[in-house]
């Protein structure tokens, strides 16, 4: 098993890192099942963002030299997957041009009516929403400004990915089901 590991450790100083990931993941067992979690989880973030993970990578060698434990790597590299998701966000945005829910919001202000606003933004942008509150918002907004099948669509394409049950979730499909009365 650790003959794995120090194949793995190789693998990644050399920028092998989905080579790096498979002797990982080979070398794991119960007692270093944290340790090796952490690894895979790094040579993914390694293809994104090389320089901060082979930082994260020299800083790991030393706590484990150090017999300490993963909390403080876990809570770095949750940080540089994030800040790796935010700039790929951003380059989406830019490259396909998209915008954010909250710049959305901000232009639909502007406008006389939600409806108008999204009519506007969806003719020549792509809208991107990365988070559920701001998925659960725009989807009761379509359905506030009587755009019903868009909406009634757009949740139960939510409900399909996240299956969460809570009080939002709950006032929408009232007002889907209110709808669904009228009809």
């Amino acid at each position: 098993m650790s003959d794995y590991k120090k194949l793995g450790n190789k693998a990644f100083k050399t920028g092998k890192f989905d080579l790096a990931k498979t002797y990982f993941s080979l070398a794991i067992d119960d007692e270093n099942k944290e340790e090796i979690m952490f690894l895979v989880s790094l040579c993914e973030v390694a293809k994104k963002s090389r320089d901060d993970a082979n930082l994260l990578f020299d800083f790991y060698i030393f706590n484990i030299k150090e017999k300490r434990d993963f909390d403080n790597l876990n809570s770095l590299l949750l940080t540089i997957e994030e800040d790796t998701q935010d700039e790929q966000l951003n380059e989406v945005l830019t490259k396909e041009h998209a915008i954010g829910y909250e710049e959305f919001k901000q232009v639909v202000l502007r406008h006389k009516s939600f409806k108008e606003g999204l009519e506007g933004v969806m003719v020549s942008t792509k809208l991107i929403i990365k988070d559920r509150d701001n998925f659960l918002d725009f989807i009761e907004n379509l359905l506030d400004n009587e755009m019903y099948e868009a909406g009634i669509q757009y949740f139960e394409m939510f409900i399909e990915i996240h299956g969460s049950w809570d009080e939002q979730i709950k006032v929408i499909a009232q007002k889907i089901k209110d709808y669904e009365a009228r009809r």
